[in-house]
């Protein structure tokens, strides 16, 4: 046999036995790599909201809404039961050591480049230090961190960021829990606590109840997060991935919203809030416009709504509207309209924020007429002009007058000229929506008087029933902060609008100046007992220095450098030095009061502030006694009541 012909033979051989153990089941073939399925993974995520969370026995978050769309997008919808919500170093743990898993959300920094394979981004991440408010921690630069003991999530981002920073890693204190972290820097166990915004506020929320107990002391550029992927992935299920990602951020509705920016948009404020369309009326000095811009009281807590939340959104963006178009807008979907007054009939029909300002509504009348209405029943004598749509219709129907004496036009200076020409009597408006109509387009402001009053009510924003609840918080929290937040010069941006539109106001008296000096002595007894332990309880807003029956009658502790170290209504204002700063109109009134209590250790000072109880900018007289506590410092202790004129 020659060596070709036993060659073909062998060959021949071979082939006859690999066909024997293919049909007898010996072998099989093995799948390419690049066709591993999407959904033969195995994911893990962690509780950090707005990303990954559950909720009511569900995952939620930006990251878990853009995984199912894009394994739906991939033809292997992969259900949020299959993801695992664990702590996060045991999940980083077992996408590093591979076994086809995937980690989200991861955040991509040079330490982790090559021990994942990346698809995203999916959001940016931004890491900051959170410090309780009494500790007078300022962070400028990194140099600032040496020495603070810095509690970290073990496995985190912000580890490397702390050590790029040139933290020593002997500062660092690591827990897989953030719990136990919000509680440690609660209980003085470490200095600083390093995690995301936004989550951090959220954990702080869950463990002290107010998400604002820790101010921010420092901030660290944004990093992208991403899905990450453990090295044993093929890189086709990888690209697979991205593409279905991208193809999210291409494709766009009608509107021209990518199906990316909707999903972010459910849970981003930033973005989603950002989608609405914001509408108004024609209603000064609430909302109206001026050089063909919206402007108001409603509009600027608007544009100072936007700036906290950064919303890319300014007053060029609101649509002043007649108030029916209005609602029918808000009903149809995506919108926010305001400065609404809450009804029954309304309630149900809107997702309700605020109030953030109060008015009256009356009754207009021609001085020459000279009307007076002594009673409800005295209206049904007269043709009224009102709005269509707006609450003077349903205010006048609850008082009794006829639908038939109504007189409905779509905007107030129909119904000024039709005053002015007599086709109606009188005018049911606000109060100052009135005046301000009149001094734009009377012949003469001054020839007409409020006869009637018929209520005084609270002004909201209402959104369209579709928009997402997380969103809607986001913008009341959002509000809360324009309400509570100071700049520099100790003012809120909320006190410059009101005070520029309308003023100071006096307030019905609810308690007692006695009240007010029983409560300043109580809480200097306490404060001479036990300092700690008494200034823990102001800030939490406890009974008896924050008053269960009367919000606006609270506690508040200067030390004699004018820095406020407790405070019974607004934690955020604790270790902030007011030395210089004013209220809306100028006045230094925390130097007066700590110069007074120096100097006479006990007295009054007057000044005008917002009030917790009530929408806005009032005469307030402040009482003060300075005091020593346990620890030997001086003190002056301090609580407000609101004029009555």
């Amino acid at each position: 046999m020659s060596i070709s012909r036993t060659f073909v033979i062998s060959c021949l051989m071979l082939l006859l036995l690999g066909a024997m153990l293919l049909s007898s089941g010996c072998t099989t073939r093995q799948p390419d790599a690049a066709e591993i399925s999407i959904d033969s993974l195995t994911y893990y995520t962690e509780q950090r909201p707005p990303y990954n969370y559950e909720e009511n026995g569900t995952l939620q978050g930006i990251s878990i809404d853009l995984f199912e769309a894009i394994t739906g997008k991939m033809g292997q919808k992969v259900p949020r039961d299959r993801i695992r919500l664990v702590p996060w170093s045991e999940g980083y743990q077992a996408a590093l050591q591979g076994n086809k898993t995937m980690i989200f959300a991861i955040a991509r920094i040079p330490a982790r480049e090559t021990s994942f394979k990346w698809a995203g981004p999916i959001f940016p991440y931004t890491t900051v230090l959170f410090a309780r408010p009494d500790a007078g921690i300022v962070i400028n630069t990194s140099e600032d961190l040496k020495g603070y003991r810095i509690g970290v999530i073990t496995d985190d981002a912000a580890v490397q960021q702390l050590l790029e920073a040139g933290v020593n890693e002997s500062q660092l204190v690591e827990e897989t829990n953030v719990s136990a972290l919000v509680t440690a820097l609660q209980d003085g166990a470490i200095d600083l606590w390093a995690y995301s915004k936004a989550s951090g506020q959220y954990a702080t929320l869950q463990v002290t109840g107010n998400a604002y107990t820790f101010p921010v002391v420092y901030t660290f550029p944004d990093i992208p997060i991403y899905f990450g992927f453990s090295r044993d992935v093929p890189d086709e299920t990888v690209r697979s991935f991205q593409q279905a990602l991208d193809a999210l951020k291409a494709e766009k509705d009608a509107r021209g919203i990518s199906t990316y920016d909707s999903i972010v948009g459910r849970q981003t404020p930033a973005v989603g809030l950002g989608q609405l369309q914001y509408l108004t009326e024609e209603w000064a000095p609430y909302n109206f416009e001026e050089n063909g811009t919206a402007s108001g009281i409603g509009v600027g807590i608007l544009e100072a709504i936007f700036a906290d939340i950064g919303i890319n959104r300014s007053r060029e963006d609101v649509r002043i509207v007649p108030l029916a178009e209005g609602f029918r807008e808000v009903q149809n979907g995506s919108s926010v309209l305001f400065s609404i007054v809450r009804s029954p009939e309304r309630e149900p029909l809107y997702q309700w924020v605020g109030p953030f300002t109060r008015g009256s509504f009356v009754i207009y009348a021609p001085m020459s007429r000279n009307i007076t209405i002594t009673s409800p029943g005295d209206l049904n004598r007269y043709r009224i002009g009102a709005v269509e749509s707006t609450i003077e219709n349903t205010l006048l129907a609850n008082l009794g007058v006829n639908a038939s004496r109504i007189v409905n036009a779509p905007a107030p200076e129909d119904l000024l000229r039709m005053l002015e020409t007599g086709e109606i009597d009188l005018w049911a408006t606000g109060d100052l929506a009135g005046r301000h109509q009149m001094m734009k387009t009377a012949e003469d402001p001054n020839t007409f008087e409020i006869v009637y009053t018929l209520s005084t009510n609270d002004f909201y924003f209402v959104f369209s029933k579709d928009v997402p609840e997380v969103l809607v918080k986001a913008f009341s929290q959002a509000l809360t902060n324009v309400r509570l937040q100071r700049d520099a010069q100790g003012i809120s941006e909320y006190e410059r609008i009101i005070y520029h539109y309308l003023g100071a106001s006096c307030a019905r008296q609810t308690f007692t100046d006695a009240e007010v000096m029983a409560l300043v002595n109580t809480t200097a007894e306490d404060i001479r007992q036990n300092t700690p332990d008494t200034f823990r309880r102001i800030n939490a807003g406890k009974s008896p220095y924050k008053s269960t029956v009367h919000p606006d009658l609270y506690a508040f502790v200067y030390d004699t450098n004018v820095t406020m170290v407790a405070h019974g209504d607004n934690i955020r204002l604790v270790g902030v030095n007011y030395h210089g700063k004013t209220d809306v109109t100028g006045k230094p009134f925390r130097d007066e009061i700590i110069a007074g209590a120096l100097a006479n250790e006990t007295g009054w000072v007057e000044y005008l502030y917002s009030n917790p109880g009530q929408t806005g900018v009032y005469y307030k007289n402040t009482y003060f006694l300075r005091t020593v506590g346990s620890d030997k410092k001086t003190y002056i202790v301090a609580a407000g009541n609101y004029k009555s004129c």
